[in-house]
């Protein structure tokens, strides 16, 4: 770390003293989609207080023009041992755990957000999704062509139960090259889908997010990006397979296709016994149907899962959003 990157940390550590201090501190410390997780648990903070919120992050961008958010900090552990020492609320909302003798992800039975919300001790009714705030300039930037689709094939060498084909992902954008124009976002090494304009690592996370903002329709799996997608309000295809339980980390609002097996959900990262078949029985034409149906959708406002917190836990009322 660089002697300035050292002093900016060392400041912001201190930095409650001249800028007031917060009355909510929010730290996940994982990756970028449980921190962009970590907005919803902000936003419903925010509804029920009139303090400061603080939220410790590696990816401050998340949080650019948050009505939420007071301020972020690239701080971890030890700075929010330290706030909880002197009597911050400091909130860890870590709702899983990862056991490395069996390859699995320890998951709670209610959504991943309804948890978060739960242990940061959150009454009354939230609404299941994350937010972004983009600047109408942002926005503008992000609408490439009329009809632009946003399409997701990973390369996750950590969590290969995440993966369908390429070949398969490729066979749906030959399939519905007419109706619209692909973008593929993604790691820089995720295998190509031909024909689709390649942004793949070539953009900002807010860039990203402005560019599916723009989209008919998020085409991937479960993960940072189908959250994205949930944030900036657009519709969603999400091929789960087996190894995730969509009512647990994924919305209502998305065509969530899952291969039903007797061993799914197994929450595995990247072992499977079974030829992961629970990925191998979803078709493309299945995926194509999901794909056209969302298009049809156009127009109507996504639905909100909401969850009142103060009774039986997993208990939804889905309503619309607008």
């Amino acid at each position: 770390m660089s002697l300035r990157n050292e002093i900016s940390r060392r400041v912001a550590q201190f930095q409650h003293l001249w800028m007031g201090r917060p009355e909510h501190v929010i730290f996940f410390g994982a990756g970028l989609g449980d921190d962009l997780l970590c907005t919803a648990v902000a936003h419903e903070l925010k509804k029920r207080t009139t303090g400061k919120i603080v939220m410790f992050s590696k990816y401050p961008s998340l949080f650019e023009e948050s009505p939420d958010v007071s301020a972020v900090y690239d701080l971890g552990y030890p700075t929010i041992g330290r706030r909880r020492r002197w009597g911050y609320s400091s909130i860890i909302p870590q709702y899983a755990s990862y056991d490395a003798a069996t390859d699995r992800d320890i998951n709670p039975s209610a959504h991943f957000i309804e948890t978060m919300c739960r242990m940061a001790g959150i009454k009354g009714v939230i609404e299941l999704r994350s937010h972004i705030y983009l600047r109408s300039r942002e926005m503008e930037k992000g609408r490439l062509y009329p009809s632009q689709a946003v399409i997701h094939s990973a390369g996750l060498a950590s969590m290969k139960n995440k993966q369908w084909p390429t070949e398969r992902y490729q066979a749906v954008a030959d399939d519905l090259r007419k109706d619209v124009r692909w973008i593929q976002l993604g790691l820089a090494e995720d295998p190509p889908i031909l024909g689709a304009l390649d942004l793949r690592g070539r953009t900002t996370l807010r860039e990203t997010a402005a560019i599916l903002a723009n989209s008919k329709i998020f085409l991937g799996e479960a993960g940072f990006l189908m959250h994205l997608a949930r944030a900036v309000e657009t519709r969603a295809v999400i091929v789960y397979g087996g190894r995730e339980d969509s009512m647990v980390s994924g919305y209502r609002a998305n065509e969530n296709i899952v291969g039903h097996t007797p061993c799914s959900p197994c929450w595995q990262r990247t072992r499977c016994d079974y030829g992961h078949e629970c990925m191998r029985i979803i078709g493309v034409d299945e995926v194509v149907a999901a794909v056209r149906r969302q298009l049809d959708r156009e127009g109507i406002s996504l639905e909100v899962e909401k969850v009142a917190l103060d009774v039986a836990q997993g208990a939804l009322d889905v309503t619309l959003s607008k």
